[in-house]
């Protein structure tokens, strides 16, 4: 019970929202069962330390969520469980009851209301085929690099998200999307964090090919430098330096700053790493200095490999079966 009323003070979320959203995902993924009771509102209260209201306000949104219920003198109950279908039947027919009743009252005839109909089914069955993608990294070259690819497969809403963001409010993935792509690093953390792991799909990069051969053919004599606009990045290529190409002198790592700044870095060097698509990173003027730089230049590209991608074609064709 602890791993559910918990919660972080130094987080940006607020904390009535982080209990809202762990008890939500418990109850979700079957850690809070149908019927189980759950601690009153004074309890919680003194074992975390704030506001009773903030815990009737918990309570009172997930009553209203219909995942909880309320009696009087007995406490919260869990009442979350998939609905059964003589339920849904009984909803839906009278929620088209309703619609009829509203079509009806504007003068539309039968002949209307099933020309209409008809048009939006078309309509929705056409958005509904779209699978919702949300692609996560944990820093901007990289995510662009991944969307531009994920971007190539049919029938797909693509959004990407930075790691950081998504750790203040992991749960918006759970409520927004069909799928949510990422790699092995940050796979664990969100897997804990959606009700349905199965959402999840790891992907594996790697250098291309084009960068990998460029940073072999490096001679040890030659001085390497590091343009990008994140340290995660700048680490990934260092990184990819010590692997690839021994014995080469690799300057410390710069962001991408003002002219004047990158002209003094790149005084010296003999070579540059620079991320694929780098330009939109920096001001116009910066742009010129590091375009005239006299040395080499490595474009800096990470790929998911092709059974990542047969992977990924083969989880939104199932989605979208499913839709």
């Amino acid at each position: 019970m602890d791993k559910v009323f918990h919660i972080d003070p130094s987080a940006e979320i607020p904390i009535y929202q982080q209990l809202v959203d762990s008890i939500t995902l418990a109850i979700k993924k079957g850690v809070l069962q149908p019927e189980q009771k759950l601690p009153t509102v004074q309890e919680v209260s003194q074992r975390l330390k704030i506001a009773r209201g903030t815990i009737k306000r918990v309570y009172d949104e997930l009553e209203h969520k219909g995942l909880v219920e309320k009696t009087q003198g007995r406490g919260t109950f869990v009442r979350y469980q998939p609905g059964d279908s003589a339920s849904r039947k009984e909803r839906a027919m009278a929620a088209i009851d309703e619609m009829f009743q509203k079509m009806e009252e504007i003068g539309l005839t039968a002949t209307e209301i099933n020309i209409f109909l008809n048009l939006k089914l078309r309509q929705r069955e056409e958005a509904e085929a779209m699978v919702k993608v949300a692609l996560v990294e944990c820093n901007p070259e990289a995510l662009s690099q991944m969307a531009e690819q994920v971007h190539q497969l049919k029938q797909i809403e693509l959004y990407s998200f930075l790691f950081d963001e998504v750790q203040k409010y992991p749960y918006k993935l759970e409520e927004d999307f069909d799928l949510v792509i990422t790699t092995a690093s940050h796979a664990p953390y969100l897997e804990q964090r959606l009700a349905n792991p199965k959402k999840l799909a790891r992907v594996a990069l790697r250098l291309s090919p084009e960068c990998l051969m460029e940073l072999i053919r490096l001679r040890p004599t030659q001085k390497v430098g590091i343009l990008s606009y994140s340290q995660r990045f700048e680490k990934l290529q260092r990184e990819a330096c010590r692997v690839y190409a021994e014995d080469v002198t690799v300057e410390q790592g710069m962001l991408f700053g003002t002219p004047e700044e990158t002209h003094a870095y790149l005084q010296g060097l003999d070579c540059v790493l620079l991320p694929v698509g780098w330009e939109k990173y920096c001001a116009p003027e910066t742009v010129q200095v590091v375009e005239g730089f006299p040395g080499q230049h490595i474009l800096c590209s990470y790929r998911m490999d092709e059974g990542s991608l047969l992977y990924l074609e083969t989880k939104i064709k199932n989605i979208q079966d499913k839709k």
